[in-house]
């Protein structure tokens, strides 16, 4: 099991709060609407490029786990 400690686990909790709030303000719940950065001519050796959903390569990796412990 991974042990995080105090001064990492302060800045996850930041960072956890600093992206709700932008998340907040992207649903349009309050506040300006952050700008958002729109790329006006992409580069050609991107296209194709798929980001990954990184909520989903975690619950991949956390069931991985539970599995192969099992």
């Amino acid at each position: 099991m991974y042990t995080i400690s105090k001064g990492p686990s302060k800045l996850v909790a930041q960072r956890r709060t600093a992206w709700q709030q932008v998340q907040r303000q992207l649903a349009g719940e309050r506040g300006p609407r952050p700008v958002q950065y729109v790329e006006r001519s992409p580069n050609p050796r991107l296209q194709g490029f798929v980001p990954i959903d990184l909520d989903e390569w975690w619950a991949q990796q956390f069931l991985a786990r539970v599995t192969s412990c099992s």
